[in-house]
């Protein structure tokens, strides 16, 4: 019955939902209900787990209604920590990508110890300023536009977004889809991590699932900048020229560019 359940319910719902928020949701809501039935004392004891268990199918035994029901429980808990993941994903992107400048003083003293190291002159506007990597990244890709073609990336690339193909866009959406994954497992982490109050081998897991979802994150993060860069220095022209600023053969000046960022401002600034 429950498998017949399960199975007409999968027929229903997307099948991205299903697999990434309804199947973590199921497995971390066993989990949690295991690891309250465990307790610390006996976390890792099989024989309570199997206990368990066997209580769980005794319940369940010719009683088809309250099995149903309990399925519908366990899966609208599932929907609801698969939402809470996301949740606490969304608010670890915003605290991550967040534009603030506290703690970056240790990180940019590691960086100008590793370009003397290098034995290498650090360029100032791309030394660490912001409190994270991510955050510094996002930074970073504005400097750069900004240093080579004198206009501002953040007003650019709404318009250039409209100027592109949809083969440009695709591996764009497909990166930012991956940053929101990674940031999501990262949320899973936390959930885990919550879990492990009650049952300490779920700080573990926890731990692990959230270093892992950082690091995704960090990774889908560099490859979303990169794609942005590169749509801007394949598209600039295209952008110039939508916009109405002529350009010379030489491609974009700095007068030519400053032009564009006025037209991007609306003379603003």
């Amino acid at each position: 019955m429950i498998t017949g359940i399960l199975s007409e319910v999968g027929r229903h719902v997307s099948s991205r939902w299903f697999r990434a928020v309804l199947l973590p949701g199921l497995l971390l809501v066993v989990v949690a209900a295991a690891g309250r039935h465990l307790g610390h004392g006996h976390a890792l004891d099989p024989g309570g787990l199997a206990a368990w268990a066997d209580g769980i199918a005794q319940r369940w035994r010719g009683r088809p209604a309250r099995a149903a029901v309990d399925v519908v429980l366990l899966l609208i808990a599932a929907g609801l920590a698969g939402t809470a993941a996301g949740v606490l994903g969304r608010a670890l992107e915003r605290f991550w990508l967040y534009p603030g400048e506290w703690g970056a003083g240790r990180r940019r003293r590691r960086a100008l110890r590793e370009a003397e190291r290098r034995g290498s002159e650090a360029v100032e506007a791309y030394l660490p300023r912001r409190h994270t990597w991510m955050s510094d990244r996002v930074r970073l890709l504005e400097a750069r536009i900004r240093a080579q073609y004198r206009f501002d990336a953040g007003a650019a690339w709404p318009r250039v977004w409209l100027l592109v193909a949809d083969e440009v866009r695709q591996p764009v959406v497909a990166a930012r889809a991956g940053f929101a994954e990674a940031v999501t497992l990262a949320g899973w982490g936390c959930l885990y991590l919550a879990v492990g109050a009650w049952w300490w081998p779920a700080l573990i897991v926890g731990g692990c699932v959230a270093v892992a979802g950082r690091s995704r994150s960090r990774a889908a993060l560099e490859e979303f900048a990169t794609l942005i860069e590169s749509v801007l220095d394949l598209h600039h022209r295209a952008l110039a020229e939508a916009l109405g600023v002529p350009l010379g053969p030489a491609g974009l000046t700095e007068d030519e560019g400053r032009a564009v960022d006025d037209v991007l401002r609306k003379g603003d600034g």
